[in-house]
């Protein structure tokens, strides 16, 4: 551990720096708090192969979707618009199901950034414009003026007219 002060190297079990004498007893009990135990690092190696795996699992699943989708367009295009038969109702449902698509990969990504500000800051959270309440804002008052401490004061003063004659 290096002291917060002078910046000498320690031991976690000194009380007081050996260079600058600053109390590390605060400081020893803070960096020890943030040392991972080997329980939670345990934990947190599960957790990052759960994420991988679900990253791998939800992929392939988005692979097969987009594969589906691909021939749901290219079987309507084929058999409706280039057919002539139905080509403005097949034109439509093409849009609709690339649009869909397109809403759907949004709000994945949107979710995504949200959780990823959540990992990083959770307090992030309550500064999103939808958390906000809008009775938390402040309410509207007239500004009032601040009183002047020579406001009245120059009364006492006595000026003397200097005045010139010009020439």
């Amino acid at each position: 551990m290096f002291c917060p002060k002078c910046g000498a190297n320690n031991t976690t079990e000194q009380k007081f720096c050996r260079l600058c004498g600053l109390n590390l007893e605060q400081t020893s009990v803070s960096l020890l708090e943030q040392v991972a135990s080997v329980k939670s690092a345990e934990l947190f190696k599960r957790q990052r192969k759960l994420e991988k795996l679900g990253n791998f699992t939800f992929g392939g699943f988005g692979l097969v979707c987009l594969i589906a989708v691909g021939a749901l367009i290219y079987f309507v295009f084929t058999r409706m618009i280039l057919s002539g038969s139905n080509a403005f109702f097949g034109s439509l449902l093409i849009a609709f199901i690339v649009f869909a698509g397109l809403t759907l990969a949004y709000v994945a990504f949107e979710e995504e950034l949200k959780e990823s500000k959540q990992k990083l800051n959770p307090a992030l959270l309550d500064e999103l414009p939808e958390k906000r309440a809008t009775g938390n804002l402040l309410k509207e008052e007239s500004i009032k003026p601040a009183v002047s401490v020579t406001e009245d004061s120059t009364e006492l003063l006595y000026a003397k007219n200097n005045t010139r004659k010009l020439k």
